[in-house]
């Protein structure tokens, strides 16, 4: 009788584990592979997704086929722990081993109404909506962008090389945007923000939005919009939430894992990516990294060896600033201009074409 392994997400982490495992399945397992799209997508580019300087094709790659490999297009709802099954929108998908590689969702942080009037660039879905939705923009209309991270900076550089036309505004709940990142970075982006108007607002705390306009301070102070994107934070997606039942949470809600990304307290069920604790903040480079420790240590157990996971190490940041310039931070060393620009094209064509 065959193993099953199920996979529920085929995002980098996901992607990551088969790409590693597939040339070492053994004759007895198969693996299904559960996502809501036909394909995987380059998330790191969604922010140009939605600003429509690229083409929805250019961030789909083709999953890799194998002839003990199957793909289920489908939403995971549930998982039922007990008894071994994932429920999905239209399917309930049996399991001997689960690998929960289901990503992040927008963390709202409880600001009323954010969830309802603002629009998103977390999903290939949503950015699509909200390219859509920025298209019919009048000239001369608000785009407010909540949040001075990695997306909202990249987000906010790339629409204003596509819409010049547009008002845009960053908030910003710190004193600076990429506030976790060197100085000189910050002030170059900032620089580089004022530079092409964009009005950046920080020590701004977000209390509540409505159809109209942002409330925020301790007084209320608010700003009317014609539209809202919230790029400030994430949180696991709520559907793994289940298994902290066998697990505990970390600062970021994020499940503890064992060192082969295993629960604690429950055998054959796997949790890699944003749903998974680690010393490092979620990242699409580290999710892959994971996904390929965890297809190691796979390999390792058919092949009846000791598994030893390498120390972590990630290569470091970079960010786009439109199409010409962009930051980094690479093995401690920053980077300004065009050449981490060119560097993180170059990453991502990589991926992108050693999926299949």
């Amino acid at each position: 009788m065959n193993k099953h392994i199920v996979v529920l997400g085929a995002g980098y982490g996901g992607m990551a584990f088969i790409n590693t495992i597939l040339p070492h399945i053994p004759s007895d397992v198969c693996i299904s592979v559960i996502d809501r799209l036909p394909c995987h997508t380059i998330k790191p580019e969604y922010y140009a997704l939605a600003s429509g300087s690229l083409n929805e094709n250019k961030v789909k790659a083709a999953f890799p086929i194998h002839s003990q490999v199957d793909y289920i297009l489908d939403e995971v709802e549930e998982i039922q722990v007990a008894y071994h099954k994932v429920i999905c929108k239209n399917n309930e998908v049996a399991f001997d081993q689960l690998i929960v590689a289901l990503g992040c969702v927008d963390n709202y942080f409880n600001v009323p109404w954010a969830e309802k009037y603002t629009e998103s660039i977390q999903t290939f879905g949503q950015a699509m909506r909200t390219r859509k939705k920025i298209d019919q923009l009048p000239p001369g209309s608000c785009v407010a962008i909540i949040g001075g991270g990695l997306s909202g900076i990249e987000f906010a550089s790339d629409l204003r090389e596509q819409h010049p036309d547009l008002k845009i505004i960053l908030m910003e709940r710190s004193n600076e945007v990429l506030s976790t990142l060197p100085d000189r970075i910050r002030k170059y982006v900032r620089q580089h923000l004022e530079d092409n108007s964009i009005e950046v607002m920080t020590n701004v705390s977000v209390t509540m939005i409505d159809e109209r306009a942002i409330y925020y301070g301790p007084v209320q102070e608010w700003m009317e919009y014609d539209m809202c994107v919230w790029a400030a934070g994430i949180k696991p997606n709520p559907v793994a939430s289940p298994l902290l039942a066998y697990s505990n949470a970390d600062r970021l809600t994020r499940i503890v894992v064992k060192e082969n990304y295993e629960l604690p307290y429950y055998n054959d069920i796997f949790v890699i990516g944003d749903c998974a604790s680690s010393e490092f903040a979620p990242s699409a480079q580290l999710a892959h990294i994971q996904g390929k420790q965890l297809g190691q240590y796979f390999i390792s157990v058919w092949e009846g060896r000791e598994y030893l996971p390498e120390p972590i190490k990630l290569k470091g940041v970079l960010g786009y600033l439109g199409k010409k310039t962009g930051f980094g931070l690479v093995n401690g060393n920053v980077l300004l201009g065009k050449v981490p620009n060119v560097i993180k094209s170059g990453v991502l064509w990589m991926h992108k074409h050693h999926l299949g």
